[in-house]
């Protein structure tokens, strides 16, 4: 998490909003409800404090997140560029720049039974029948 935000522009945009960074599941271990249970976490922690949005940035050329996220309830206002840099095996510092969207959830206020309440109500759907 940064509590302090995100790029300059996106704390302009949404000042005091904290942004989950860098969130990545591998790939043998997706589609089994972990980045679900990391974001809702996530959600939890800047709850607690009385925050009422959290954001975080998705590639444009990742659309596996960007729904997940989408689903998760996340909207996004503002496009921006993510900029950082590492070293590679030989020492050598390489910069790196990608087009993002930050995406903004509002948080509810709710008590956590209410939020896992409506969450069980949303997805559980109608009783199935017996053949």
């Amino acid at each position: 998490m940064r509590w302090g935000g995100c790029d300059a522009a996106v704390r302009a945009a949404l000042p005091g909003c904290p942004e989950i960074n860098a969130l990545s599941v591998w790939p043998p271990a997706r589609s089994h409800g972990i980045g679900t249970a990391l974001i809702e976490a996530a959600e939890e922690r800047a709850r607690e404090p009385g925050r009422t949005a959290i954001g975080l940035g998705v590639a444009e050329d990742n659309p596996r997140a960007a729904a997940l996220y989408a689903r998760l309830g996340h909207q996004p206002p503002v496009p921006y560029v993510g900029r950082w840099s590492y070293q590679d095996h030989a020492g050598v510092t390489r910069e790196c720049a990608e087009r993002l969207t930050f995406l903004v959830k509002a948080l509810s206020r709710a008590s956590r039974a209410q939020r896992t309440q409506t969450a069980v109500q949303r997805t559980s759907g109608p009783p199935r029948g017996t053949q």
